[in-house]
């Protein structure tokens, strides 16, 4: 049986290795498959920032002539970079928290563009880790700036991305490819350093992102030609290249596997042991091979064994708290269900299995696997890469993880459904919850309705509301262009984003236009949604899902591009939450149409509940003469109970705690002994201080 290495090409994230790897890892391990995992795009930086490496790109930069003031600036300062560098790697992956002060107060890294704007007041004075850590974040982008002097396409989350976003041909990588900068050699010199002896080895690149694309393929090459077998696949191959007919791509790798990469890895495995060709959801040289295969359940969570975990960087570059989160700190990644139990959005790849497989699996199986990555990396922290976490299976770990009292934390994206109710994220907050992120996406009724959204505006507000109130901070995806969309709506809009900033229902979000994918409703029926496509849109060899597209009926949604990121910090920085919003445009727009308090208005309001049961987040109660004693995690309260009474409340909590027994709120206020009178006061009291109502 051949081995198999499972490779991370540059460059996703630097605070924790994208899952892809270790969940092909965990899944062939559990065949019997000799396999290993690599992450080149941790040990890419690592490689070009340290103390050799600088000296590798001061040396190619004297070698050039034209050069802008900062890089002639960090030229003269070249020792003092040389002396900085390591120190300031070693604090941003947490080894060396002494050096906050030095680095916030010392001249030990020299100032570039980049650290020049350092501003420490948000911070404020006991933030002093944070603030080193921008700092040290700034100064990476400062070295980063360098090393595109000397290959522009450098980036820390990306590279060479622009060649791989909605490539109409392959000829700009190809060029590419058959060039070779000081980034090329320091990774090709990594491919030979983790795959010494490929020859007969099957090895996988994953491709998530375009920013992955070019990396993928320059590694691929060179291991073909020290024969390797190598597959790639990936969300970028998923979306990208299911219809690819480009010779030039079969130099560098054998095959494109295509949806979950379990089934397909496994098939290649058995067919190069030379069992019988059972390859499926695979392309090659010679087109399409989709053998019949039944589908393997999937893998809810991956190994990071191999991995170095201790290399990633804990980066502080925005103060956004959701893209802090995606950036800041190592998270064990985690899944609940595979694909999306809406799989509705008009704008979404349903048609593709990643979103319109839906499968899911038990509370306790789940659990289980948070408990062997704590024990596998000594990490707590989870991140549920969900395409939305289903609030039942939410629920029942939540109360798993709380019954087994293991302490984690977690965060992950959810839909703004009517089933997060305030008790319900006060239990997701009590098992570790502390972030959601979630679409609200265009903010208007009728397109929300037109993306099948199945959410109304005042059902987001209502279910963000009750996340924040729970202490979970809640994040917005936001969109604009959505086809047929006029400058008003987009506009009021605005003006329902500018509502839940000032009310406190959202703690951050970020604006995306809409883009026009192959695999999405409003492709298959561009008519209904008033798309038109240009001629060049479907006149493509290689890349073929982001599609140009016309929207003739809509808005100006070129005049929103610049306007709503910078409206959007301000809100989230507290600042121009009184401005009008069409205030912010320079051009003419019209006026919000939307009720200042339409916002307001929804929080008001308060949905009937049925069917409830109960759940108690306290302590057992402490009786005494005439009282019990409720202790809880926020606190302690009396109530005023005796005989009969505190029995029967010691009954219902005991019951109603997390593992016990499912108690309905009718059949426990039916036992009561007490009377209307002494039992209302105290009921209310008990759900104040943690007594929940659950679905």
């Amino acid at each position: 049986m051949p081995a198999v290495s499972l490779v991370l090409p540059p460059l996703t994230q630097l605070n924790t290795p994208y899952p892809s790897t270790a969940y092909l890892a965990r899944f062939l391990a559990t065949r019997g498959v000799d396999v290993d995992q690599h992450d080149l795009g941790i040990a890419l930086v690592d490689a070009l920032f340290s103390r050799s490496g600088l000296e590798r790109v001061f040396g190619a930069l004297e070698g050039l002539e034209a050069l802008p003031d900062g890089a002639w600036r960090a030229l003269s300062l070249a020792d003092a970079h040389l002396s900085a560098v390591d120190p300031v790697m070693s604090y941003l992956r947490g080894e060396d928290s002494g050096l906050a002060l030095q680095l916030l107060h010392s001249p030990l890294i020299p100032r570039g563009p980049a650290t020049e704007r350092f501003d420490p007041t948000p911070f404020g004075p006991m933030g002093t880790a944070d603030a080193a850590r921008h700092l040290a974040t700034l100064y990476l982008q400062d070295l980063v700036a360098l090393v595109q002097l000397l290959d522009p396409g450098f980036e820390l989350a990306r590279y060479q991305h622009q060649l791989a976003v909605g490539a109409a041909s392959f000829d700009p990588l190809a060029r590419r490819l058959s060039e070779s900068t000081l980034v090329d050699e320091a990774l090709e010199a990594l491919v030979d350093l983790h795959l010494p002896a490929v020859d007969g080895r099957l090895v996988g690149l994953s491709v998530p992102f375009p920013g992955n694309l070019y990396g993928a393929l320059r590694i691929g090459r060179r291991l073909r030609e020290r024969g390797a077998t190598v597959l790639m696949g990936g969300g970028y191959v998923n979306t990208e290249l299911r219809e690819v007919d480009e010779p030039r791509l079969w130099d560098c790798v054998d095959a494109l596997t295509y949806d979950d990469g379990e089934g397909p890895l496994l098939a290649w495995v058995d067919f190069l042991d030379g069992g019988p060709d059972r390859r499926h959801r695979t392309r090659t040289a010679a087109g399409p091979v989709d053998h019949p295969a039944p589908r393997v359940s999937f893998t809810v969570a991956g190994t990071y064994e191999g991995l170095p975990l201790g290399r990633y960087l804990q980066l502080v570059d925005t103060l956004n708290p959701a893209h802090r989160l995606w950036a800041d700190g190592r998270w064990n990644k985690i899944t609940l269900a595979h694909g999306c139990y809406w799989r509705k959005c008009s704008f979404c790849d349903v048609h593709l299995d990643y979103v319109g497989g839906y499968h899911t699996t038990n509370a306790a199986h789940i659990v289980d696997e948070m408990e062997r990555l704590v024990a596998e990396t000594g990490q707590r922290g989870f991140h549920f890469v969900d395409e939305a976490a289903p609030p039942k299976v939410l629920v029942a770990v939540a109360e798993e993880l709380l019954a087994r009292g293991l302490s984690v934390t977690w965060w992950g994206n959810i839909r703004f459904e009517k089933a997060f109710t305030p008790d319900v994220c006060r239990l997701l907050a009590a098992s570790g919850l502390v972030m959601v992120t979630g679409g609200l996406e265009v903010a208007c009724d009728r397109l929300l309705e037109r993306i099948r959204k199945g959410v109304t505006v005042e059902q987001v507000v209502r279910a963000a509301h009750a996340f924040e109130t729970a202490g979970v901070r809640v994040h917005a995806y936001l969109m604009y262009g959505f086809p047929t969309q006029t400058d008003q709506e987009s506009i009021d809009a605005m003006e329902v984003v500018r509502q839940l900033f000032a009310a406190g229902v959202l703690s951050s979000a970020f604006w995306h236009r809409f883009v026009l994918t192959r695999h999405a409703p409003v492709f298959r029926d561009l008519a209904a949604y008033g798309v038109e496509l240009p001629p060049e849109a479907l006149a493509r060899r290689f890349a073929a899902n982001d599609l140009p597209h016309l929207d003739p009926t809509g808005g100006d949604h070129d005049a929103f591009d610049a306007v709503l990121p910078v409206a959007l910090r301000a809100w989230m920085r507290g600042e121009g939450l009184d401005r009008p919003v069409h205030d912010w445009f320079d051009a003419p727009m019209p006026s919000t149409s939307q009720a200042p308090d339409r916002v307001l208005r929804a929080l008001a309001e308060t949905p009937t509940e049925r069917g409830r049961r109960l759940l108690w987040l306290g302590g057992m109660p402490l009786e005494g003469d005439d009282e019990v004693w409720l202790h809880t995690p926020d606190g302690s309260s009396r109530l005023s109970l005796t005989g009969d009474g505190a029995e029967w409340l010691s009954e219902v909590l005991d019951a109603a705690r997390p593992g016990g027994e499912r108690l309905g709120e009718k059949e426990a206020l039916a036992a009561c002994p007490l009377d209307v009178g002494t039992l209302h006061p105290a009921w209310r009291a008990l759900k104040r201080l943690g007594l929940l109502c659950l679905p």
